[in-house]
């Protein structure tokens, strides 16, 4: 009898210093969180972001998308090819979580710029390869803790987060920092190891593209764009995808074009915005700076030059204008096919 009660009285003490360990990474992670990566800090940063949108001038502008964004979009030169036809300055907005895909961005506009009433004019989502088409969530823990929250947790369970173990790593992840942390946390000790940072991307490369080949076996589809797009568009606001150049060439299928025009939106191709050699990519997916630059430039006029994207901005069509892949202004119809 006094050995079963000091064996009971053992395990207690163990599960008592598990849970004080636990909550004392709970603690530390609620004050040191944003020091775990540039990523963690940015997500921290959307409602200030979004605000910062609300309050500046209109027309509002919002790119929404990944490292994509963050690696190719310069804003100012964007609007610097808008001064030059003399059209308004706008306020332009970044959001760009690392690794994200269409349903990510769904939950972050949903939770974050939604009940804001920015009063956005266009939205605008860079996107190369698979990131518009239907999918598992690749993260549950990570669309549960930053981007749709316990408060849409009944929305997701609806759509997206169908499986027991996903609703349990969703909801573990919006309750536990350390849960939601876990693989960033490993990555800063995997760190210390010579040479994990030189060989992680190579791996994450590998990795990317067998998923990407297993994908293409059957044809994709796009309902999840679909109802991104209804939820965008109910509330008065433009939708402009933009396919961004990468390093390996992919195609676009005619059933994306048709998905997008469907849901009211448009679709610019600027993969072969100019020719690109190794030297104007950082890695097989980012722009370097240079080449970044000219993307942007690119861009920033082939929105001017789109009738979709410049009536969402500015309200009428700057009669013939339009613009050429290389970004240099024509007379003619607009790019977008």
């Amino acid at each position: 009898m006094n050995s079963s009660t000091s064996n009971s009285r053992s395990e207690w003490k163990v599960i008592a210093s598990v849970l004080a360990v636990l909550l004392i990474g709970e603690i530390s992670l609620y004050f040191t969180e944003n020091r775990l990566s540039y990523d963690v800090q940015h997500i921290g940063q959307i409602p200030a972001i979004v605000n910062d949108i609300k309050q500046g001038n209109s027309p509002r502008v919002l790119f929404l998308g990944n490292s994509l964004t963050r690696a190719g979009i310069r804003p100012d030169i964007v609007k610097r090819a808008w001064a030059g036809v003399n059209l308004p300055d706008a306020t332009i907005g970044l959001i760009y979580p690392d690794d994200t895909v269409l349903t990510d961005w769904l939950y972050v506009y949903r939770r974050f710029v939604q009940p804001a009433n920015t009063q956005l004019r266009l939205v605008i989502i860079c996107f190369a390869n698979d990131h518009l088409d239907d999918g598992p969530v690749r993260n549950s823990e990570r669309l549960g803790s930053q981007f749709a929250g316990l408060s849409l947790a009944a929305e997701a369970f609806s759509h997206d987060v169908l499986s027991l173990s996903d609703r349990v790593r969703y909801l573990l992840g919006a309750t536990s920092r350390l849960w939601a942390n876990r693989e960033r946390i490993q990555k800063r000790v995997l760190a210390l190891i010579p040479g994990y940072q030189e060989f992680a991307p190579i791996i994450n490369d590998v990795v990317r593209s067998d998923g990407q080949a297993a994908a293409h076996a059957k044809p994709p589809t796009y309902n999840q764009l679909a109802r991104f797009l209804n939820i965008v568009t109910s509330d008065g606001t433009k939708v402009v995808f933009v396919a961004t150049p990468v390093r390996q060439p992919y195609p676009l299928p005619d059933e994306l074009y048709k998905a997008i025009r469907r849901g009211g939106a448009e679709i610019i191709d600027l993969r072969g915005f100019e020719r690109t050699g190794p030297g104007d990519f950082l890695d097989s997916l980012h722009l370097a700076p240079a080449a970044a630059e000219r993307f942007s430039k690119a861009l920033g006029s082939a929105l001017v030059g789109n009738d979709y994207a410049h009536t969402a901005l500015w309200g009428t069509r700057l009669q013939g204008y339009r613009t050429e892949p290389s970004g240099s202004s024509t007379v003619g119809s607009g790019m977008a096919r």
